[in-house]
């Protein structure tokens, strides 16, 4: 019979062996790295995600970016369970869509793409369920509590300045629509616009039915500026992606389909294209000219206060910077959008002069609704940022 001392020795030899060997086996790829809550981080999917956002040109330490966006993914997808939010295939799908479409791609080549430098097709898509999740938990948590007043967009627009302008490579279908015919024409138009969201080939139904002079090119147009586009036009293609296909747009002696084929950004010289301004004017006593100042915050309020008066009391022009009255150039000069000045006086009645906006010209800045969003955008955004300091902060992170 072998010595119970001996058994013991063995078996803790034995034991010593095992342990050691896993404490220097190295870790396989889908060893967790990082736990976070009751979800892991496997070492796999922290370098996808290094290389997918090396391959995104991301700034900053990606090392250090790597792991904690992967932390947030886990703290966004735990908050949309709470929620009970679960994406549909096609939320998914679009949201994809509407990512590579950053890049003028659509997803399938945009996965191609990424594909080639070893990034895997999960690794996308799990970027961009975590980040539609979050969308969607940051506005059923907060998007009902938030109002913009319209004096908020008023300020945003006046003082609006784009420091690019979009420049689009269009194909367009035109077709006349004038007297008996507009009818007929607006007849086609919607059936060929069904025919594209079909799948038809945009070349071939402009070659057959266009009768722009770039029929013959398919259709295809030079590059212009959006902001040079008709206002109709510039409308129905500014939101679209590369391989959009536009709404039937109806001008007043034609009907036209645009497909946007390129989208690129121009920097533009920074100048003052237009000023907007506005005078009004008030009796010249201190007790007037406070009474205006007390109740005007941009120039729409103006018309409140010439309310009954002579149509001539209030003015409102907006030209280019190079036509300027000399009289008013230099004050307006030294506003900025919202501020007024009282220098002036003109047939016994003081000046209440006010700068509305000094900018872009009016096609080319963003409509209401666009500055609205965005100002809603803005503020979920910052409520975004402290709702996840608050689940980091509560959060178990360990390593194993």
């Amino acid at each position: 019979m072998m010595n119970p001392r001996a058994v013991f020795r063995m078996v803790s030899l034995a034991s010593a062996m095992v342990l050691g060997l896993a404490a220097v086996a190295p870790a396989g790829p889908f060893s967790a790295i990082k736990v976070v809550n009751d979800r892991t981080v496997t070492q796999f999917e922290y370098d996808q995600r290094l290389l997918f956002m090396q391959l995104l040109r991301q700034p900053g330490d990606l090392n250090k970016l790597a792991m904690q966006t992967l932390i947030d993914d886990r703290l966004q997808l735990s908050a949309g369970d709470q929620f009970g939010i679960k994406l549909t295939p096609e939320q998914l799908r679009a949201g994809m869509e509407e990512f590579a479409g950053r890049a003028n791609l659509d997803a399938e080549k945009f996965i191609e793409a990424i594909g080639g430098a070893g990034v895997q097709p999960e690794t996308f898509r799990d970027f961009v369920e975590a980040g539609l999740v979050w969308r969607e938990v940051i506005r059923g948590k907060y998007a009902a509590a938030i109002t913009i007043p319209d004096a908020a967009v008023d300020r945003t627009m006046a003082s609006f300045t784009p420091l690019t302008s979009m420049m689009l490579r269009l194909s367009v279908i035109e077709i006349p629509a004038v007297g008996a015919g507009r009818e007929a024409a607006m007849k086609l138009a919607q059936h060929l616009r069904l025919q594209l969201r079909a799948g038809e080939d945009f070349a071939a139904l402009a070659r057959a039915n266009s009768k722009a002079a770039s029929a013959g090119r398919g259709g295809a147009m030079d590059w212009v500026k959006l902001s040079d586009l008709p206002k109709d036009a510039g409308l129905a293609v500014r939101k679209l992606q590369a391989g959009g296909i536009s709404d039937v747009v109806v001008l007043d002696d034609k009907v036209q389909i645009f497909r946007v084929e390129e989208i690129k950004q121009e920097t533009l010289t920074p100048k003052t294209q237009v000023v907007d301004y506005a005078e009004l004017l008030v009796p010249d006593d201190a007790a007037s000219i406070a009474n205006v100042r007390s109740n005007v915050d941009t120039c729409n309020d103006l018309y409140s206060m010439a309310k009954g008066l002579p149509a001539d009391r209030l003015t409102r022009k907006t030209v280019p910077v190079s036509q300027l009255p000399k009289s008013v150039a230099g004050a307006l000069s030294l506003l900025d959008a919202g501020e007024s000045s009282t220098a002036m006086t003109r047939g016994g009645y003081r000046v209440f002069l006010m700068l509305c906006r000094r900018g872009p010209a009016e096609n080319e800045l963003p409509s209401r609704d666009e500055v609205r969003l965005q100002l809603t955008n803005q503020k979920l955004g910052t409520l975004a940022q402290i709702y996840l300091e608050e689940l980091r902060s509560e959060a178990i992170i360990r390593t194993p």
